[in-house]
């Protein structure tokens, strides 16, 4: 059982890192208007620069993820195309140094409610994680699974998927993926705090991506 504790631990311990963090940056950034540097320095001092940014992005998620854990944060709803959300995804995602193919299959439109830019955030992680563990192509199909009940609304999936032949099965998110900060963590709580559920999708012993319920 989780320790109902930890997120405002979590809270505190990036609150009080944020400062000397923020410190570092700011010395760092003085070195680097310095003229007289050598360029390996230059270098040098460009390299911890972002290393020292990246630590200070790491804290944000943290603070992020605890207000999340701790029901502090709100979201804004208001119904939108879950395809166009989809698209917007796929548009943002930057990652020159992998050679993959995004597509979008949509036959239909879903109209959902949810917190816009925050689910499109969802989105282009889950993406990004896929396309890191595996070139090629990775799909994004939009689909209404039918309702366990005849008075239930069909229920939205968004399977997030590299190819593969095999009956696909689910599984829980692996929260200890690195090289992507807290950024599945987070995801997993927007869509958690919108009524959804995030899973990994398996294909025997090969992890193929991801399955949003909405």
């Amino acid at each position: 059982m989780a320790d109902p504790a930890l997120p405002a631990l979590l809270s505190l311990a990036s609150h009080e890192l944020r400062g000397p963090a923020g410190v570092v940056r700011g010395y760092l950034k003085m070195l680097e208007q310095d003229g007289s540097l050598p360029e390996r320095s230059r270098k040098a001092v460009l390299r911890a620069t972002e290393g020292a940014s990246r630590i200070v992005s790491l804290l944000d998620e943290i603070s992020e993820l605890s207000q999340f854990k701790q029901g502090g944060i709100r979201l804004s709803l208001r119904s939108v195309s879950l395809r166009s959300v989809l698209a917007q995804a796929v548009q943002a995602v930057a990652i020159p140094e992998i050679d993959v193919t995004l597509d979008v299959i949509a036959p239909m439109d879903v109209r959902v409610r949810v917190e816009e830019a925050r689910m499109r955030f969802v989105f282009e992680r889950l993406i990004v994680a896929l396309a890191r563990a595996q070139n090629g192509a990775v799909t994004l199909e939009l689909k209404l699974v039918a309702p366990r009940t005849p008075k239930a609304a069909p229920q939205v999936v968004v399977a997030i998927r590299s190819l593969g032949r095999g009956s696909a099965s689910e599984r829980p998110l692996d929260l200890s993926r690195g090289g992507m900060g807290l950024s599945l963590a987070l995801a997993d709580a927007v869509i958690t705090a919108h009524g959804g559920r995030l899973r990994e999708r398996w294909v025997g012993d090969r992890w193929m991506g991801f399955d949003v319920r909405l």
